[in-house]
């Protein structure tokens, strides 16, 4: 599997608030109101293993899939691939670097499935992943630093 990784470097003093919005991805009041990525939540109640989203690129005739909570742990959540255009898993996890810095990853283990999604994947939608990731981390930070 390749693997997609995105870092930042947040400063809180709250890593419960952290964590809540970690798992919250997605759905929190500071996702980027531009983002190219919706989630849509497909079961109620807490966010455990087996929750599933919808999630759906926002532009015209682009891919969506299905994808389960994994794992819900002190520090991460991973999501794995149902259907569509990718097979494997994504996590978004964070650990203490410094006195009240946290290190949050974003990590895609994937496939590409299906020679024509390969190619829309490496023509187009890479580097608009790339770019949407660097913007939610972003809003996270600023989300954080702001509390």
């Amino acid at each position: 599997m390749k693997e997609n990784r995105h870092s930042i470097i947040v400063r809180t003093d709250n890593p419960a608030l952290l964590r809540k919005e970690v798992i919250r991805w997605g759905e929190a009041e500071w996702w980027p109101k531009r983002s190219l990525m919706a989630f849509r939540r497909q079961t109620s109640g807490e966010v455990t293993r087996g929750t599933l989203y919808v999630q759906k690129v926002l532009l015209p005739f682009a891919p969506q899939w299905r994808v389960e909570v994994g794992e819900v742990t002190d520090r991460s959540i991973s999501r794995r691939f149902l259907d569509g255009m990718f097979k494997g898993y994504e996590q978004v996890a964070f650990r203490k670097v410094a006195a009240e810095d946290w290190r949050v990853d974003y990590v895609m283990h994937y496939e590409v499935q299906g020679f024509f999604n390969r190619f829309l994947w490496v023509a187009i939608f890479r580097r608009l992943h790339d770019c949407n990731i660097r913007k939610i981390l972003g809003s996270l930070k600023i989300f954080m630093e702001t509390q």
